[in-house]
């Protein structure tokens, strides 16, 4: 049971790095690569993100607009600069600060959006583990994307999902008024025998709970963790997969 109990804490605290990395990197290859960063407005800032089709910012633009008029003044100000590493670090702290400020929201969201946040989170693990070894796969989930061997061309458009997924999971959250909730014992415990039934394994729950290096099966444990949760239906659903995305998305 000590294993069960863990997962309503250590288990959801992976992958919180995501968000920012591709909003960051994103936004790193479509301004701060202009040949006059120093004239740069805000407009063309914006034109160059929507001609680049990052889903991130386009659904930060769609759900909080304001948010993003903000976000496109900052990296202009920061590009006329003409500071690479400034423009890319500029860019992942303000996404990061938006994603941390509606992390809270996420107990509000409806079953629908929080499914795909959290499948574009487990599509992403499946990318990962079908391209690393286990030993890269479990430092992913230890460090993020700077243990991959080709985290921009291979896993951007993954990363750049997730992003998208979770901040229409912020905008549902506002706007369909629906009670927050948070993940119950009983919850958790439908969560552990989901687990156990998809051939989850007592060895695979302890790994989960210690986030254990040396066990080569960690990432695929992860999975079947994702996959048993968007597996449970009804308020216990909602219940877990709003959790787990609420302590991911405010790290």
């Amino acid at each position: 049971m000590a294993a069960i109990a863990a997962l309503s804490f250590v288990a959801v605290k992976v992958l919180p790095w995501a968000l920012g990395f591709a909003s960051g990197k994103y936004l790193y290859q479509t301004v701060a690569g202009s040949p006059d960063a120093q004239t740069l407005t805000t407009t063309q800032v914006s034109e160059q993100i929507d001609r680049q089709g990052s889903q991130v910012f386009l659904a930060i633009k769609q759900e909080f607009p304001d948010d993003y008029e903000a976000v496109v003044e900052k990296i202009a100000t920061v590009a006329r600069l003409g500071n690479v590493e400034q423009v890319r670090n500029a860019s992942r702290m303000a996404v990061a600060g938006l994603r941390q400020r509606y992390a809270s929201l996420l107990s509000s969201a409806p079953a629908s959006k929080a499914a795909e946040a959290l499948g574009a989170q487990l599509a992403m693990l499946n990318h990962v583990m079908a391209r690393e070894t286990a030993a890269t796969c479990n430092n992913y989930l230890r460090q993020g994307p700077g243990a991959l061997s080709t985290p921009d061309q291979d896993f951007l458009p993954d990363m750049d999902k997730i992003g998208a997924t979770l901040f229409h999971a912020f905008g549902a959250a506002k706007n369909v008024g629906l009670p927050a909730v948070a993940a119950r014992d009983e919850d958790w415990s439908l969560l552990a025998e989901a687990f156990i039934s998809s051939g989850g394994t007592q060895a695979e729950m302890d790994a989960i709970a210690n986030v254990s290096p040396e066990f080569e099966g960690l990432c695929p444990a992860i999975a079947k963790l994702y996959a048993a949760a968007l597996s449970l239906q009804g308020e216990p659903g909602r219940h877990i997969k709003t959790t787990l995305l609420y302590e991911i998305a405010r790290n």
